[in-house]
């Protein structure tokens, strides 16, 4: 026994430090959910972490991106098919102009086709995603497609105006021989633009939902990943929390009897003197 030093006492007591330390993490990362809260408890895994983090963020604003160009699409299909409608009412018409036979007919057949006309020119100026026009006007939309460089698609804009063809069914003479062949072939015209580009954003929107499906499954990969560098084992920290616990309060006990030895000392020292 030593008096001076209590060497028992000091090592139970650099066991119950080391022990308080362990307890005041695994209680930090049961209350955060993380097993990395700072750059000291793992500088790789933090900047594996960040890295991640930042390519998730990424693909989630592709993500979003594809979901807005798949709408904008979407919605421009709904106006091509509206107006194929039209298209075709319109070819019915005339069609049947070949065979009215009084003039007040083939009239009502002409103001028939110019009301169609007038339809077809609303839906053309009326369609519109986000404040842009997207059947009057020629050019492209240019769309990330995924978190990394040169990952772009461009969506082509025509203009289906009806100025400069179908609106020139207008000034044909309903009446005249030609009236029919030239206006089917007017209203072919436009029929094919609007089917080429109805064609072409399907296989668009087709790409771009592959593209959303692909970035998700990717995205809760990485997620994956990076929960398991980052997150906590909830049940691992309760487990430690408790085994900490149980050691800091043993080690109370310890201290508690350790520092007891200098009286046992002085207890001695005091039964030799009173010998």
């Amino acid at each position: 026994m030593r008096l001076n030093h209590n060497l028992s006492s000091l090592s139970i007591y650099r066991e119950y430090e080391k022990n308080i330390t362990k307890n005041s993490k695994a209680l930090s990362r049961i209350s955060s959910g993380e097993k990395i809260t700072k750059a000291g408890d793992s500088p790789n895994g933090i900047a594996k972490s960040e890295r991640m983090r930042i390519q998730i963020r990424s693909m989630q604003m592709a993500q979003r991106n594809l979901q807005d160009g798949v709408s904008m699409l979407q919605t421009a299909d709904g106006a091509l098919n509206s107006l194929n409608s039209i298209t075709g009412r319109i070819r019915e018409l005339v069609i049947q102009s070949g065979g009215a036979t009084s003039e007040d007919d083939k009239l009502q057949i002409k103001g028939e086709i110019d009301q169609m006309i007038q339809g077809y020119e609303d839906v053309v100026n009326n369609t519109e995603f986000n404040g842009v026009k997207l059947l009057n006007s020629n050019g492209h939309l240019l769309t990330q497609m995924d978190a990394n460089v040169g990952d772009t698609a461009n969506i082509p804009l025509m203009d289906l105006s009806p100025d400069g063809n179908l609106s020139n069914i207008n000034a044909l003479d309903i009446n005249s021989n030609d009236f029919i062949d030239k206006a089917l072939n007017i209203v072919d015209e436009v029929s094919s633009n609007i089917v080429d580009l109805r064609s072409k954003y399907g296989a668009m929107t087709n790409l771009f939902e592959g593209e959303l499906d692909s970035l998700s499954e990717f995205e809760i990969s990485v997620t994956g990943s990076e929960s398991r560098i980052r997150d906590a084992d909830m049940a691992e920290e309760m487990m430690e929390f408790s085994r900490t616990g149980l050691l800091i309060e043993a080690g109370n006990a310890m201290m508690a009897q350790s520092n007891k030895f200098p009286q046992d000392v002085l207890r001695i020292l005091e039964n030799v003197r009173s010998r």
